[in-house]
C-alpha cells in the first residue's frame, strides 16, 4: 500500500515504514506524477537530438567532480543527465536548443519538488536521533548556494538528480547489487521496471524482488543510503565504540571463513558510472507478506534505517528511462567524529561487495594495505575538489572564458576519467 504524500502525517508514516521494512512507495501528487512522465519525453528528446547532447554534455575536465558536475553523460550503454542544483551549471556555452532547455526546466522543477518531500521525511526522523537533528541544524547554518545556482534554499549541496535512459542491450551480470551513499533516494517508476531491490541485504541468498512490477503510475520508491544508516546508528549508547573514528579494526569471521579487517567507513557506496552487476530474474511478487518482511521486521526492532541492497536489470527492447533523486549532505557537515567529506572518499576507496549498509568497509587481511593506499588517493582528490569549487565560488565575476580554463584543475582523478562511482541507481 502506498503512501500518498498529500495526506497530514504521509512524512511519518514513510519514517515509520523504512525503519520497519527498509523502503516504502508513496504516491506522488497527480500534477508532480504528470511531470516525471513530461521529464522521460523531454529527455527522450533532449537524448536524440544532436544540439542538445553537444550543449549540455559535461566537459572532459568536469567529468571527475563528481559531487558538482552538472550536464550530460554517457557511458556503457546508458546515458543520463546529472543535475547538482546547489552548484551553479557552467556548460561553456550558451544552451539554447528547444530540447535541451525544456529537459533543465523540467528537471529542476522535479528536483526540487523530490528534494522538499525527502527533506520532510528527514525531519521527521530527525525528531529521534540527536545526531541527525545536529546534521539537519548545521545545514541550516550552511551558506546560501552560490550565484548562478538553480537551488536558493541552504544545504544538502551536494544533492542530486539523474535521468537515465538505458540502452536496450545493457545487461547487468551475475553480481551483488550495491548500497547508495547519502542520506535517501527517491526513484519514481520507470519507463519500464528495471528496478530489483533486496529487503534482507543478503548478498547472494536472499530473492530478489522486481519491486516495479507492482507500481502504478505516480508512484515512487524511497529508501535511505548509508550515510543516513551510519548517523542514526550514532544515536545507540555503545555507539562511540561499534562506531569508533579509528580507520582499521579487526573484525572475527562469523564463521569458517578467513578472519575479515574492518574499516569504519564512513558513509557510502562507490559511485560507479559502471553499472553495478547483478545477476539472473528477480522474483515478480509483492515483498509484503509476513514471511517475507519477517527478517526485514528485525531490522524495526533496532529503531535504524538500514541502506536498501538494489540493483538495475534491463529486459525491454524499448530500452528504459528513469530518474533517481539523492538527497545527501554537505562534505562540509559531520557524521559523529568526521566530515562528510571524509566518510564519502572512505566508502568510494572502497568496493561494493566490501561494504556493508551502515557503511563499514570489510576487507581481507592482504587487501587491507591496497585500500589504505585507495583511501589516501580519494581524500587527496576530494580535498582538491572542494578547493577547486572554493576557488570557483570566489571568482564567480571574472567572465565566462577565464572560468573556463579553470576546469582543468577540478576532478582530475587517478582512475581517469569516470562516472559517479556513489549514487548510481
Amino acid at each position: 500500500m502506498s503512501i500518498d504524500v498529500t495526506t497530514i502525517n504521509w512524512a511519518e508514516d514513510a519514517a515509520r515504514e523504512l525503519k520497519a521494512h527498509v523502503y516504502t512507495t508513496l504516491k506522488l501528487p497527480p500534477d508532480l506524477g504528470k511531470r516525471v512522465q513530461q521529464l522521460y519525453g523531454d529527455a527522450e528528446r533532449a537524448f536524440d537530438d544532436r544540439a542538445s547532447r553537444r550543449q549540455l554534455r559535461v566537459p572532459e575536465d568536469d567529468r571527475d567532480d563528481l559531487d558538482a558536475r552538472n550536464g550530460f553523460i554517457d557511458d556503457r550503454k546508458r546515458e543520463w543527465l546529472e543535475l547538482h542544483t546547489s552548484i551553479p551549471a557552467d556548460f561553456g556555452g550558451p544552451v539554447d536548443a528547444p530540447p535541451a532547455t525544456r529537459l533543465l526546466e523540467c528537471a529542476c522543477a522535479v528536483e526540487h519538488a523530490f528534494r522538499a518531500l525527502c527533506q520532510q521525511v528527514l525531519e521527521v526522523l530527525a525528531r529521534s536521533s540527536p545526531p541527525l537533528a545536529a546534521l539537519v541544524a548545521e545545514e541550516a547554518r550552511s551558506p546560501l548556494p552560490p550565484p548562478g545556482a538553480r537551488e536558493s534554499s541552504r544545504g544538502f549541496a551536494e544533492s542530486m538528480l539523474r535521468v537515465y535512459r538505458y540502452d536496450s542491450s545493457f545487461r547487468q551480470r551475475e553480481g551483488e547489487g550495491h548500497y547508495d551513499m547519502g542520506l535517501l533516494t527517491l526513484i519514481p517508476r520507470s519507463t519500464s521496471p528495471g528496478l530489483q531491490i533486496n529487503e534482507l541485504g543478503d548478498r547472494g541468498r536472499a530473492p530478489w524482488v522486481a519491486v516495479e512490477k507492482e507500481m502504478g503510475e505516480g508512484e515512487a520508491v524511497l529508501f535511505g543510503g548509508m550515510t543516513l544508516s551510519r548517523i542514526l546508528q550514532l544515536s545507540t549508547p555503545d555507539a562511540s565504540q561499534r562506531l569508533g573514528h579509528a580507520p582499521v579494526f579487526l573484525r572475527l569471521p562469523a564463521l569458517r571463513s578467513p578472519p575479515r579487517v574492518s574499516s569504519d567507513g564512513s558513509s557510502w557506496r562507490r559511485d560507479s558510472a559502471d553499472p553495478p552487476r547483478a545477476a539472473a530474474s528477480a522474483e515478480r511478487r509483492p515483498p509484503a507478506t509476513p514471511a517475507d518482511r519477517h527478517a526485514a521486521d528485525g531490522h524495526a526492532a533496532d529503531g535504524f534505517v538500514h541502506a536498501l541492497l538494489h540493483r538495475v536489470c534491463v529486459d525491454d527492447a524499448r530500452g528504459r528511462l528513469s530518474a533517481c533523486y539523492f538527497h545527501r549532505p554537505s562534505p562540509h557537515c559531520h557524521i559523529g567524529s568526521e566530515t562528510v567529506l571524509n566518510f564519502n572518499a572512505r566508502a568510494r576507496a572502497a568496493h561494493d561487495d566490501e561494504l556493508s549498509s551502515d557503511g563499514a568497509v570489510s576487507l581481507s587481511p592482504r587487501d587491507a594495505r591496497d585500500f589504505e593506499r585507495r583511501l589516501s588517493r580519494e581524500l587527496w582528490f576530494a580535498r582538491k575538489r572542494e578547493r577547486g569549487r572554493s576557488h570557483s565560488r570566489s571568482r564567480d565575476s571574472r567572465p565566462r572564458d577565464s572560468r573556463h580554463r579553470d576546469s582543468a584543475s577540478r576532478g582530475r582523478s587517478a582512475y581517469g576519467a569516470r562516472g559517479d562511482r556513489r549514487g548510481s541507481e
